[in-house]
């Protein structure tokens, strides 16, 4: 197995008007302008293309986007697995190029909505506020309201620390140009906002956008031959919940054993909270970035709300988490998200973050989770968060 790295990577805006044949038509051009020159780089070069799409966008996505741009004719994989559709397109490429099946792979992502199609939270029209919809989906907020009940009564955490998730998020988010909301929120904004279902209330949830993501792949041997500051991906694993698994535990369980799964492939004795500097964690809801925390080995159970609380995971702090301002700054695009998660790995790991750079940073790491329609982690039933849906953890090494 050969070790792969990223050389190129691009995203749009995210929740800008446009289809997502548009928005990630960007997003692959951006890609191919980060390879280092054209003379080096042809988009004739791509041998094969992986899509991560959801089935709100329709069939044969990948080659609609690859048509729009006048580069139809490599092979395309359209993979859709709800919420983590773009980690797994991600996850098939580098297998693909370690395998040798292939040296220079596109990986795509993207998902657009209609005003009736945004699920259980959205944008209203002047793109400020969120609504709680009613739905054909699942109730994502119910489901995640339950959680945090649950998490609170168990470890004692409190709504505050709940709601500073947010605040350092949308903080971030001001650094980042990309960045859907770029204003800061206080504790007591966050707190005080309409309450969407106890006790997440509406800046503690993120909304439901339109985007797009691009990454190119080939081998490590000769990644620097297109890309000055080439990064290596080190491990990418992907798990599913387990059906009978105790109801708060099943919010863990499938994230460690992924991040257990792609410790090992990096090192037996991987030693994740002295060894990451920077982390993109699912935040989708805050509770999910808290007990992202415990559930990646970053702290033991029931201490996520004291890293928040002695700003570890601020911009500053020993492991800053969601520099690019997570979905509470850039809202959560099907396809598009967990690939963004990674291209902003790739800008702190080249050292092209900006404001928001974490000094330093050799190794980072990406955490997404979630899924779709009925297939929804934890059903309707109630009997554990974890069953169904997809969890994926990735880590990424500066290349030296």
């Amino acid at each position: 197995m050969r070790d792969v790295s990223i050389i190129g990577v691009g995203r749009s805006d995210f929740d800008r008007e446009g289809s997502y044949m548009e928005l990630s038509a960007e997003a692959l051009q951006k890609a191919i302008a980060d390879v280092k020159g054209e003379n080096i780089f042809r988009t004739e070069d791509i041998e094969i293309a992986y899509f991560g799409c959801t089935t709100t966008i329709g069939t044969n996505a990948g080659q609609m986007v690859l048509a729009s741009l006048d580069m139809l004719g490599p092979g395309v994989y359209n993979v859709e697995n709800g919420f983590i559709s773009g980690i797994t397109a991600l996850n098939g490429a580098w297998q693909d190029v370690a395998s040798g099946l292939h040296d220079i792979v596109l990986v795509g992502g993207g998902g657009s909505f209609g005003a009736d199609e945004r699920g259980a939270l959205t944008i209203d029209e002047i793109g400020k506020s969120w609504k709680l919809r009613k739905t054909k989906g699942p109730p994502y907020p119910r489901f995640f309201a339950q959680l945090a009940r649950r998490y609170m009564k168990e470890y004692g955490i409190t709504r505050e620390q709940l709601a500073k998730v947010t605040v350092k998020n949308r903080k971030n988010g001001t650094l980042n140009p990309q960045a859907m909301f770029k204003q800061e929120m206080t504790l007591d904004e966050v707190l005080n906002s309409e309450m969407v279902v106890d006790p997440l209330t509406k800046y503690m949830c993120c909304p439901m956008v339109n985007g797009g993501a691009a990454l190119i792949l080939c081998d490590s041997k000769h990644a620097e031959y297109y890309q000055d500051r080439p990064v290596k991906i080190a491990a990418c694993t992907i798990t599913s919940g387990k059906a009978g698994v105790p109801y708060l535990e099943s919010a863990y369980e499938a994230t460690t054993r992924a991040a257990r799964e792609a410790y090992r492939m990096v090192d037996p004795f991987f030693r994740a909270r002295e060894t990451i500097d920077v982390a993109q964690i699912h935040d989708a809801f805050s509770v999910t970035e808290l007990i992202g925390y415990e559930a990646l080995g970053f702290c033991n159970r029931g201490e996520g709300g004291k890293l928040i609380d002695e700003g570890l995971t601020e911009l500053g702090g020993d492991l800053p988490v969601n520099t690019d301002g997570g979905a509470m700054s850039n809202g959560y695009v099907l396809g598009a998200s967990d690939l963004a998660q990674v291209i902003e790995c790739v800008y702190q790991l080249r050292g092209q973050a900006g404001d928001r750079q974490v000094p330093d940073a050799k190794w980072a790491l990406t955490h997404i989770m979630g899924s779709g329609e009925n297939g929804f982690c934890g059903g309707f039933g109630g009997r554990g968060f974890g069953p169904g849906g997809g969890y994926a953890v990735t880590v990424l090494q500066k290349q030296e």
